[in-house]
């Protein structure tokens, strides 16, 4: 199960394939009423336990890379959900991806490669799937591996990037730039955020450049029990911005990546921080009206938070709506104590449309060792 001690000190993009037609919530946002308040059911999808009995599933993304005519990828349009424990229930000493269609529930062992303690998983626009590796119970293998679309490993260690800079690997998402695509990695143990850039298969190891582009962001706790910080990434091509979840203080913040130039933005723009959030762990953009979904770990909701929104008056004013929540949902019944943390269940959640345009929320539950949707 997910580290679950530290609660008591806090006291805590792409169309998938065809998904089945769900009668949910209407193919347009409403206005003053989130979309996940359409949502009633919940279902099962899968088990996340892999072959080898790796367990506890955090970090969940959508395989978006369809290969090529004469090699397609095995796994597009798949979900991907990472296995942080091994069979004996030890966090950060898992090495598994499972992969799992979102339609049928077939489950594939995408990879054992990921040593250890996979957390957030991002697929590069090219293929490789990226992995941010927290580095066992007591970190001292953290890194960042990149497997080959297939879920092989790249020739003479080449996948697997470690630096200094890389401390509690934990939240990951990609970002595109014309000058420098790059990773974004947020680092639990010291509160920073980095950018991984410069880099090109099968060297990864050898032609990654780091650059530190946040900082001072709130963060507790020293190994995989207990570690909360900057966790849940996601990068909105709207606006640019990526935003950041923060357990350890119960906020969102935004940054940018505009190449190798970025400044440090320090511990960046604060776009909401309070109650509904408490231990905010995932998060992923509504396809349908972009707000910001959230995965809590200290309550096991689901909040849904409306970005802030410039607008023009009768007079011709402008006024800022702040960021607000207009939703939450729970996604597991089960109570969360507050003094040991057992019971809570999220960490990866992923938000796409059916086929008919109807929102449906993908989820990884812990309490369970599943794959559930939300629709």
């Amino acid at each position: 199960m997910m580290h679950k001690g530290i609660l008591a000190l806090l006291a805590s993009t792409s169309m998938l394939m065809a998904a089945p037609v769900l009668a949910a919530s209407p193919a347009h946002g409403n206005p003053t009423t989130g979309d996940i308040n359409h949502l009633h059911h919940i279902r099962v999808i899968a088990s996340t336990v892999a072959p080898n009995g790796d367990q506890n599933p955090y970090g969940l993304t959508f395989d978006s890379f369809k290969g090529s005519s004469s090699a397609p990828n095995p796994y597009y349009g798949d979900l991907l959900v990472s296995d942080f424990s091994n069979a004996q229930g030890v966090n950060g000493e898992g090495s598994s991806i499972v992969a799992i269609n979102p339609t049928t529930g077939k489950t594939s062992l995408f990879s054992q490669y990921a040593h250890y303690g996979p957390v957030a998983l991002a697929v590069s626009p090219k293929g490789p799937l990226w992995i941010a590796d927290f580095g066992g119970l007591y970190p001292t293998q953290q890194n960042d591996t990149v497997l080959a679309p297939t879920g092989n490993i790249f020739p003479n260690g080449g996948g697997v990037i470690t630096n200094p800079d890389l401390d509690g690997p934990w939240g990951q998402v990609f970002v595109p730039n014309k000058i420098a695509p790059a990773f974004l990695v947020t680092n639990v143990l010291n509160g920073t955020i980095e950018a991984m850039y410069g880099f090109a298969p099968p060297n990864f190891s050898t032609d990654t450049l780091f650059l530190t582009i946040g900082q001072g962001l709130a963060h507790t706790g020293t190994n995989a029990n207990n570690a909360v910080g900057p966790q849940g990434m996601v990068y909105d091509p709207a606006t640019g911005e990526v935003y950041v979840t923060d357990g350890a203080d119960n906020s969102i913040r935004a940054f940018k990546w505009e190449g190798p130039n970025t400044p440090d933005q320090g511990q960046g723009q604060l776009i909401y921080q309070g109650g509904p959030l408490r231990q905010p762990a995932g998060i992923t953009l509504d396809p349908i009206n972009g707000d910001l979904l959230v995965v809590n770990q200290q309550n096991n909701n689901l909040v849904e938070i409306r970005l802030p929104k410039t607008i023009e008056t009768k007079n011709h004013k402008e006024i800022t709506i702040k960021a607000h929540p207009v939703a939450v949902k729970r996604l597991d019944k089960t109570a969360v104590n507050p003094e040991t943390g057992a019971g809570s269940a999220l960490f990866g959640v992923y938000a796409t449309k059916s086929a008919s345009g109807h929102l449906v929320v993908y989820f990884t539950d812990d309490n369970t060792n599943t794959l559930d949707m939300l629709y």
